[in-house]
C-alpha cells in the first residue's frame, strides 16, 4: 500500500468540493500540499452530447435501493456530472428559521446575513442571471440581468407583483458571462453551448493550482481516525490500494456516499445517515387561452414566490412555482403554443426513518430507504387542487392536468440530510462551520449537510456553504 503525506484531502469535484478548495487556495500557503480525489473521470463534453450522458458510471448500480419506488439521482464524473440545469435561488431568510418562527422543522445554525457574502461570492464566480427585486435580500446586484419572461410568466406578473420574478440562474443572459449566451433549446443537462456553469468547463482551473494534486478515476473507501483526530484517506487507484495522511479531510461526495463513507470509518453518530430527504415535486400541464407561449430566453423562465413563506408554513409546506418555457405544445392546429407546463416544488420535513445505512448483504455498497413523504409534506400536496384554484384564477387558464405523483415519489433529484448541521451532537452530524463535532479535522461538505429540506434548489446554498466552510477555518 502506498504512503503518502498531503496537508489536506478533498473526497470530490463536484460543486461543494470544488468551491470549498478555491475559497480554500485564497488562504492556504504556497507551499501546502493537497490531494483530491474523485472517483469519476474527465469527459469530454462533445462526447457527453453525443452518447446523451454525463458518465460512464452507472449510479443505481453503487447503492441498494431498499424502496425502489423512490429514485435518487445523481452523475459520477469531474465536475459532478454536470447533471444540474442551473436554477439558482437562494433561500429565503426565513429558511434558516422554521423552528422559531413557526415551530416546525430546525433552525439552521447559520443564518441568511451571515451567509450572505458567500452567496455573493457564488453568484459573481458562477455569472449569475437575475432580477434587481427579489425577496431575497442581497447586498449588490445579480451579476447579470434576467432573462426574458414568456408570455405565461407575464400573466403571472400581472397578478402577482413582486412575488412572481424571473428565474435566477447560472445560464447566461449576456456574453458579460464569459459565455455564449443560453438559446432556450431546453437542453440543460447536456447544455451544448457551454452557456450555463458548470465547474468542469468554468471552473476547472482550480485543480491546475501547483498545491493540487488531482486523482481521477480514485475511489475514497474511508478515513482513518484515530484518538478523534483524522489521520488519513484510504483510497483505491487502478485496482492498488493507497493510504494519504493528513492534517484536514473535506468529504464532499454528495449526500448518500458521504454518509456511507463515514459510516464505514467508524463514525456512530446517531444522526449520521439519517434525515435522507429532498423536496416534493409536482408537474401540472396548462392549457391557455389566446397565450401564444414558449417566447422566453431560458428552460425555466419565471419562479412564483406566492406560497414560499408566511404563517401557514407553521402546518402545511411552503412552496415555489417554477414556469418552464421547453416548448411541449398543445395538439391542437392553430392553437400550438396556447400551453405551458408549471412544476409546484413543495418543501419537506426530514424523517429520521429516512436513512443511507451501510448494506448488510454488500457492505462495499449503500443501502438507501425512503419510506414516505412527512405528514407535513403529504398536507401540501393535498391541497395543491385548491392551490392551483387559487394561483390560476383569473388567468387566462382554460384547463390544467397534473402528472401522476406516485411513481418516483414527487423528487427533485436533489439528495439532502444525511450529515446534517446543528448545535446538539445527538440530532446532528457537523455544526455551522461543517465540522464534525468530535473529530474536529474533519468536514462534511455539501446538502446532505442541511438540517431542513427548503422549496429552493440546493445548489448555491451548497455551494456558498462551503464557501463559509473555507473561510471559517481560517478565521
Amino acid at each position: 500500500m502506498n504512503d503518502e503525506g498531503y496537508e489536506t484531502v478533498v473526497i470530490g469535484t463536484g460543486f461543494a468540493s470544488t468551491f470549498f478548495l478555491r475559497e480554500y487556495l485564497k488562504h492556504a500557503p504556497e507551499g501546502e500540499r493537497i490531494l483530491v480525489l474523485e472517483r469519476g473521470r474527465k469527459h469530454d463534453p462533445m462526447d457527453q452530447i453525443k452518447r446523451r450522458r454525463n458518465s460512464d458510471i452507472s449510479f443505481n448500480e453503487m447503492f441498494i435501493n431498499r424502496t425502489p419506488n423512490k429514485g435518487w439521482v445523481q452523475n459520477i464524473a469531474f465536475g459532478g456530472g454536470t447533471c444540474w440545469t442551473g436554477n439558482t435561488p437562494r433561500m429565503h431568510p426565513n429558511d434558516f428559521k422554521t423552528r422559531s418562527l413557526y415551530g416546525v422543522g430546525d433552525d439552521w445554525p447559520v443564518d441568511y446575513a451571515q451567509l450572505d457574502p458567500c452567496y455573493q461570492e457564488v453568484e459573481d464566480a458562477m455569472g449569475i442571471s437575475g432580477p434587481e427585486n427579489t425577496l431575497f435580500p442581497r447586498s449588490k446586484p445579480y451579476p447579470l440581468p434576467p432573462h426574458r419572461l414568456n408570455a405565461l410568466d407575464r400573466e403571472f406578473v400581472r397578478k402577482y407583483p413582486g412575488l412572481h420574478i424571473p428565474m435566477p440562474t447560472a445560464r447566461a443572459s449576456t456574453p458579460a458571462a464569459g459565455r455564449p449566451v443560453c438559446c432556450s433549446n431546453g437542453v440543460c443537462s447536456l447544455c451544448p453551448i457551454g452557456s450555463k456553469f458548470q465547474v468542469d468547463r468554468h471552473l476547472a482551473g482550480v485543480y491546475d493550482d501547483p498545491r493540487v494534486t488531482l486523482r481521477l478515476g480514485a475511489g475514497a473507501d474511508r478515513v482513518e481516525i484515530a484518538g478523534g483526530v483524522v489521520r488519513g484517506v484510504h483510497y483505491t487507484l487502478d485496482g492498488r490500494e493507497h493510504f494519504a495522511r493528513c492534517n484536514l479531510a473535506a468529504v464532499g461526495a454528495h449526500a448518500i456516499m458521504s454518509p456511507f463513507l463515514l459510516l464505514r470509518s467508524g463514525l456512530d453518530d446517531p444522526a449520521l445517515g439519517r434525515y435522507l430527504n429532498e423536496q416534493i415535486s409536482i408537474d401540472v400541464d396548462v392549457l391557455l387561452d389566446g397565450v401564444q407561449n414558449y417566447d422566453g430566453s431560458q428552460r425555466v423562465t419565471g419562479l412564483g414566490l406566492m406560497g414560499l413563506d408566511g404563517p401557514s408554513r407553521a402546518h402545511t409546506p411552503g412552496y415555489l412555482l417554477e414556469n418552464w418555457n421547453v416548448p411541449w405544445l398543445r395538439a391542437e392546429s392553430g392553437r400550438w403554443r396556447e400551453r405551458g407546463f408549471v412544476k409546484f416544488v413543495f418543501e419537506e420535513l426530514p424523517s429520521p426513518d429516512n436513512y443511507v445505512a451501510i448494506s448488510s448483504e454488500d457492505p462495499s455498497k449503500p443501502e438507501v430507504y425512503y419510506g414516505q413523504h412527512s405528514e407535513y409534506g403529504r398536507k401540501g400536496v393535498a391541497a395543491l387542487e385548491s392551490t392551483m384554484q387559487e394561483i390560476f384564477s383569473g388567468l387566462p387558464i382554460e384547463d390544467h392536468y397534473v402528472h401522476p405523483f406516485e411513481y418516483g415519489m414527487g423528487g427533485s433529484a436533489h439528495i439532502q440530510g444525511t450529515t446534517r448541521m446543528g448545535t446538539d451532537p445527538k440530532t446532528s452530524v457537523v455544526d455551522g462551520d461543517l465540522r464534525h463535532h468530535r473529530v474536529r479535522n474533519l468536514l462534511a461538505l455539501g446538502s446532505g449537510a442541511f438540517p431542513t429540506c427548503p422549496a429552493a434548489n440546493p445548489t448555491l446554498t451548497l455551494s456558498a456553504l462551503s464557501v463559509w466552510a473555507a473561510r471559517r477555518l481560517f478565521a
